[in-house]
This record gives structure tokens, C-alpha cells and sequence, in this order.
């Protein structure tokens, strides 16, 4: 909801698309502009709370359509020969115009919601059939991302897989789906899957950070060259609990492989042993994990709770 008293305006992108009138020049900014997309004239009083309440609603919500309403304001005390010929008897007036016609419109105060159905269908009116076809497609690949990244960070793996299947069904090339993708499949310790998969994304689609951490994690394989393998590591941890070395060589062996919790929790091991240790190599190599992984995966905030007991304890 919008704070009034903060006076927030509308998107600074869209503040060109609405504008105060008056009857010299309401032909130019309803009648001839309306001809290129719809116009809502605002109908208020200074005199009036409400007017002033609702005014900024709507300026946010027409604001939030990125220029394909305008709007228009006209003050009904400056302007009393105008709110007669279009027979305005109350405020908040509200009329829309498109084509050169009055084609919707309503007086009294209106919630929020009320508003953004008047604007939204406004807006597809004016939409063409492949435009709408478009704003739908994306609308549907937003919700299944939404619904994927919700499975994937309460485990639901495969749910979350299946959901990110159906956003590669209506966009093939969308990174965020293959990126979550590839995150579940790690998950399920299937690296060179990932590792395969990633030799195929084009250099537009390795940009997004979720295919980027990705890559960052299949790259520590490069630091575990002549290290012990983990079985070793962990008897020496056994005989040596306090071998930070152990410690952090085997926390690179278990995330090259995408064993990411174990990863983690070997770093929080470490930290917890030595916070300090070589310059805070671990909380370093550790905080790069998290930025790879995101805030989507799971063990991004149950991690860095953990480093936070440490640090603040």
C-alpha cells in the first residue's frame, strides 16, 4: 500500500504520462492523445482530502502501467466550465477516453485494487493481439518461477524441476529457469550434468547470476588439484580436530562436487575453530558461496545464520 503522508509519486518513468489540464488545452491532452492510447481525466478539488488521497493511488497505479495510460488532472475550481459540459456532479470524478470518446468512468472514492482493474483494462484495450500474447506468456513464466524457487527452497527438488520444465516450454532460452535447473541438479549431486549443461549456454545467458554461481562453484574443482581425498581429510579431522587446514581442504573437495552443505558447514567448522585463519580465507571463500548460491537457495540464509552466531557470539 502507499504511504500518503510520504508523498510518493508515481515511477519516475512514467511522471511524462501524467499531467494537469484545463479547458484551452484539454482537446490537445485528452481528445488528440486518447487517439494514441487512453486517457484518464482525474477530476478533483483542493478542497476535497479524499481527492488528494485517491489521486496519488491512482497516479501510482497508472504510473505502474509504464505509459500505456495517461492521465490528466483537472482541478474542478479552476476549471467549472469543463466539469459541466462532461456533467461531472461529484469528486473524485473519474472518465477515460479513448478514440476520442469517453469510454469508461466512475465518480467516488475507489480502493486500490478497484483502481488497478479500471487502469489494467484500459491498458488491454489498447493491447494488440500479439502484445497481449506476450504480456501473458510473461506473466505466466514470472508465476511458474515464482511457484519454482518456493519448491526449491523448501526442498521440493523435483516439483521445483518440473516448474522450472514448464518456463523452458514457453521461453527455451530464459536463463533464470535454466540456471534453477541446473541448481537442482546439483543439489541431487549430479555436477557433471551441470558442468555439461553449462558448455551449452551461450555468452548472453552466462551473464544472469544464477548460471555465474553456478560456474563459480563448478570452478573450485581447479583448487582441490593435489589435495587429499575426502576420506583422508576426514580421518584427520577425527585425529586432528583442530587441523584448519583439514578443515578447509576438505570443504573445497565437498563443494567442487556440489556437495554444497557439507561444503558449508565444513567453512562454518573452520570459522568456528579460527575465524581468522589465513587473512579470513574460509568467511571469505564462505561469502562468495552465498552470493553464488543466492537468496533462493536455502542454504544461503540458514548459512549465513550460522556465521552470524559465530561472529556475534
Amino acid at each position: 500500500m502507499i504511504d500518503i503522508q510520504s508523498g510518493l509519486q508515481p515511477e519516475t518513468a512514467s511522471l511524462s504520462s501524467i499531467k494537469d489540464t484545463d479547458e484551452r488545452k484539454f482537446e490537445q491532452d485528452v481528445i488528440v492523445e486518447s487517439m494514441s492510447k487512453p486517457v484518464i481525466v482525474y477530476f478533483w478539488s483542493t478542497r476535497n482530502a479524499q481527492c488528494k488521497q485517491m489521486m496519488l493511488v491512482l497516479e501510482k497505479v497508472v504510473g505502474e502501467a509504464g505509459g500505456a495510460v495517461a492521465m490528466v488532472r483537472v482541478d474542478i475550481d479552476k476549471n467549472r466550465g469543463l466539469a459541466q459540459a462532461l456533467r461531472v456532479q461529484s469528486v473524485p470524478s473519474v472518465y477515460a477516453f479513448h478514440q476520442g470518446k469517453p469510454v469508461d468512468g466512475f465518480a467516488g472514492v475507489r480502493p486500490e485494487a478497484d483502481l488497478r482493474v479500471f487502469v489494467n483494462k484500459l491498458v488491454e484495450a489498447n493491447t494488440s493481439p500479439e502484445e497481449a500474447a506476450k504480456l501473458q506468456a510473461a506473466e505466466q513464466v514470472k508465476k511458474l518461477m515464482e511457484e519454482g524457487d518456493q519448491f526449491f527452497q523448501e526442498g521440493f527438488v523435483n516439483e521445483a524441476m518440473e516448474r522450472y520444465g514448464c518456463v523452458l516450454e514457453v521461453d527455451s532460452s530464459n536463463a533464470d529457469a535454466l540456471g534453477g535447473i541446473g541448481w537442482s541438479l546439483l543439489s541431487q549431486g549430479e555436477a557433471a550434468s551441470v558442468r555439461e549443461m553449462l558448455t551449452e549456454m551461450t555468452p548472453e545467458q552466462m551473464k544472469f547470476s544464477r548460471l555465474q554461481g553456478l560456474r563459480f562453484v563448478l570452478s573450485l574443482e581447479e583448487r582441490t588439484a593435489g589435495l587429499e581425498d575426502v576420506p583422508t581429510l576426514e580421518k584427520k579431522i577425527i585425529k586432528m580436530p583442530k587441523d584448519i587446514q583439514a578443515h578447509y581442504d576438505l570443504a573445497l573437495r565437498f563443494l567442487a562436487v556440489g556437495q554444497l552443505e557439507k561444503g558449508v558447514d565444513a567453512l562454518i567448522a573452520l570459522i568456528r575453530l579460527n575465524r581468522d585463519w589465513e587473512d579470513m580465507k574460509a568467511r571469505k571463500l564462505l561469502l562468495e558461496i552465498f552470493e553464488a548460491m543466492g537468496t533462493t537457495h536455502p542454504l544461503t540464509s540458514s548459512g549465513r545464520r550460522k556465521l552470524s552466531a559465530i561472529l556475534f557470539s
